[in-house]
């Protein structure tokens, strides 16, 4: 039995296209801002709080990223229902996992609403125990997910997979191994730091 963690953006889905509009429709009323692009919005992920929104929208004031938030969850609301926007394999690799007695988690730098819109939207909570994010651990980083996972199973096995630097940074600090997903946001240099390279979701089973 192992305990798999997942990113969410770029592994579990791809949300860009729904977060790029619900972003856009957040900034309807601010016409002083220009409105983020796809690639920029896709580039922001992994990055945690106000970081995303620095860099996705760097002309915004923290006024102006405060608002455009509490109007991006309505948005996203309506952007993300009726939507699949899982990886093609995802919810195999999940049913797979969970059939074989391995337990099944997530490590995102979201924040709860997101991770509870993920989940339920996509109809696969039930795959998951215990899910957590940065605001739900009161982390500051990605790696106090990973320590709030050790802490609540255990020292049993862990292999966090993620697609960005940040998710082999956060699991070299925890001491865990680490699988990157090539079909997610990052890059081939970003690649070849992890201790296993997934070509498609249902690589992963190779190396539980």
């Amino acid at each position: 039995m192992a305990v798999i963690l997942f990113d969410i953006d770029g592994t579990l889905i791809d949300s860009t296209d729904q977060m790029t509009e619900a972003i856009h429709l957040a900034m309807e009323d601010m016409p002083h801002l220009v409105k983020p692009s796809k690639a920029s919005v896709q580039s922001s992920y992994g990055l945690a709080g106000n970081a995303f929104w620095r860099k996705a929208i760097p002309d915004a004031s923290e006024n102006d990223i405060k608002e455009i938030r509490r109007k991006r969850h309505h948005h996203l609301e309506q952007t993300m229902q009726n939507q699949d926007v899982l990886f093609d394999g995802i919810r195999e690799l999940l049913e797979q996992l969970t059939n074989q007695g391995h337990i099944v988690s997530t490590a995102s730098n979201c924040g709860v609403h997101y991770l509870n819109l993920v989940l339920d939207s996509q109809n696969i909570r039930s795959y998951f125990t215990s899910p957590k994010c940065l605001e739900s651990v009161n982390g500051k980083q990605k790696a106090d997910i990973l320590a709030a996972h050790r802490e609540e199973f255990g020292e049993v096995d862990y292999l966090m997979v993620g697609d960005r630097s940040s998710d082999v940074e956060a699991a070299r600090l925890q001491n865990m191994p680490v699988a990157i997903c090539c079909f997610g946001f990052g890059t081939e240099q970003e690649w070849k730091t992890a201790d296993h390279q997934l070509e498609t979701p249902l690589d992963l089973l190779k190396f539980i």
